[in-house]
């Protein structure tokens, strides 16, 4: 079980969870009430059920950005990597390694690839246990001593459903629409349409942004500003530009939410700078920090908390394997270096072209936050403390940039870790992005003097030159995505979100450029779910 900080934990377990959107139990089963165990008709009968349903939303919701953990029917061999396609892998950003698995070949996709299936797992998966908080709170036999206390669990499952739907429609398109609690075998599913699942989400969004709570307490509590957040990306989805606009304006005219500027938090002792501050860790939830709108929620050593975050494996260059000029060991992994292994290769833009025009000012390049540099620390080497100079076969996997984000120079709580593990908190919804949001829809209504302004707000604290409003397009504000949320944002849900996946590949991916078609900006439907889908036709994605 996860741990939320600041908040009751009770030990919950829905029994009658299927993992998978059409596995089924035999009716008789689910007619009885279990006594010797957890589940909904014995747990949601109060306020204590209702809180203890919340915190496993809040606990399968971080798979999303966590290594996410074994839910039944998901591959296991396929989950850690899972995260790199997700959040770029085959993208603008980077491509594997090995120049053919995760989707760094388009040509492999297909229905059976495990990774599109696990994701559609977790997402159903959170969107059956809010149908099940939904469904219950509603029922004649649960008394509410307080109508706002219900008000607030299905606000919170409400938010949970449109973040997994979110999800969904991006990657997948038309997706079946489940608005209550299954209890008895369904298998004649049907996909609806974006624009039906668009509104079900905006319902979702527009009821948690009433009821959610203003007040952000740094916890992993949900708040009306992530609800808001999540509108204002949806209401550019629909074309509802103004609305968009006004959700993201709320949360920039809160006063709980501004840009950091100074350094914080647990580092300011060791050289950084305040951008390189937001990722050390203690950070993303320190009470100092007035960007963080919502962060999933990692406890080193706390049973169920350790939900770990392998992004240093995956981002960081395969340093244990250079050799200094005398053919010994360059690097001897350290706290300072960590243990990456170089899952995926930064593509040339994301290395350096989105950095060109700014590349010594823009601290977000800065040293302490893209480590280009490497020096011998092998003190066996003759070379030891010169800088590592690659060879043309190193850059492949071993020598690249070394996003700082994806580590923790000094902070590994659990000391050195040979499995490349972190323990931070992840920032699900971080504010930078809001402005940017808002910029996106200043854009689509033309008003690019706004948009501008929207970007050099983020630009400013980057202490990047101000970009004119004539070059704002779609194509800068993905810049700048990259610039700010490199790591952060889940980047093939953004181009999907745009249908701009295939033409940014082809023009920044030179591995997966061959391969990307049109069709590729959406994940195939699993074959496991056309199959079991028996009572009526589950129709895949053109293409596949």
């Amino acid at each position: 079980m996860k741990k939320i900080r600041n908040f009751t934990i009770k030990v919950f377990c829905i029994t009658v969870l299927v993992t998978s959107l059409f596995s089924s139990c035999e009716d008789n089963y689910l007619q009885e009430i279990p006594k010797g165990f957890l589940s909904p008709e014995n747990t949601y009968t109060d306020i204590e059920g209702f809180e203890s349903g919340i915190n496993d939303l809040y606990r399968l919701s971080r798979n999303i950005g966590t290594h996410p953990e074994f839910i039944s029917g998901m591959v296991s061999t396929e989950r850690d990597k899972g995260m790199t396609v997700l959040y770029g892998a085959g993208t603008d950003l980077c491509w594997y390694w090995n120049k053919v698995d995760y989707f760094s070949n388009y040509t492999t996709v297909n229905s059976f690839n495990a990774i599109p299936q696990n994701y559609w797992i977790i997402f159903y998966s959170l969107i059956k246990g809010a149908n099940v908080m939904i469904t219950r709170s509603d029922a004649e036999e649960m008394k509410w001593d307080n109508e706002n206390d219900k008000l607030l669990i299905q606000a919170k499952a409400r938010f949970f459903r449109a973040l997994a739907y979110r999800y969904l429609v991006h990657l997948f398109g038309d997706v079946p629409i489940i608005e209550k609690e299954i209890t008895s075998p369904k298998l004649d599913f049907i996909r609806n349409s974006k624009s039906e699942v668009y509104n079900f989400i905006l319902a979702d969004l527009e009821f948690a942004s009433q009821y959610l709570p203003v007040a952000n307490n740094k916890d992993g509590q949900l708040t009306k500003a992530a609800a808001d957040h999540l509108l204002a990306e949806m209401y550019i989805s629909t074309g509802e530009y103004d609305k968009s606009i006004q959700a993201s304006s709320r949360i920039i005219n809160d006063s709980q939410y501004h840009l950091m500027t100074e350094r914080f938090g647990t580092m300011t002792d060791k050289p950084g700078d305040v951008f390189w501050d937001l990722f050390r860790f203690g950070n993303q939830n320190n009470t100092a920090n007035k960007e963080v709108i919502w962060a999933w929620q990692v406890e080193f050593n706390v049973p169920g908390g350790e939900a770990t975050n392998n992004i240093e494996r995956q981002w960081g260059p395969f340093l244990e394997q250079l050799k200094a000029a005398d053919g010994k060991a360059a690097i001897l992994k350290d706290e300072f270096l960590g243990r990456p292994v170089g899952f995926v290769r930064p593509t040339i833009y994301m290395e350096y072209t989105i950095w060109q025009s700014d590349w010594n000012n823009d601290i977000r390049n800065s040293e302490y936050n893209m480590q280009r540099k490497f020096y011998v620390n092998n003190p066996a080497s003759a070379n030891y403390g010169q800088v590592i100079i690659p060879k043309p076969a190193d850059t492949l996997r071993r020598h690249f940039v070394y996003v700082k984000k994806a580590s923790h120079p000094e902070g590994h709580p659990q000391g050195y870790d040979t499995e490349g593990r972190l323990y931070s908190d992840v920032y699900a919804i971080r504010f930078a992005e809001t402005y940017l949001l808002r910029a996106e829809a200043y854009l689509n209504k033309g008003e690019k003097d706004k948009a501008a302004a929207d970007i050099n707000v983020v630009r400013s604290r980057a202490k990047a030159t101000p970009v004119d409003p004539s070059k704002v397009d779609i194509d800068y504000i993905l810049d700048e995505r990259a610039r700010e949320l490199l790591i952060e944002e889940p980047r093939r849900l953004t181009l999907a979100r745009l249908g701009l996946l295939d033409d940014r590949v082809k023009k920044y991916n030179q591995v997966s450029a061959p391969s990307i078609q049109e069709f590729n900006n959406l994940w195939p439907i699993p074959q496991t779910e056309i199959d079991a889908n028996v009572g009526a036709e589950l129709k895949q994605n053109p293409g596949y």
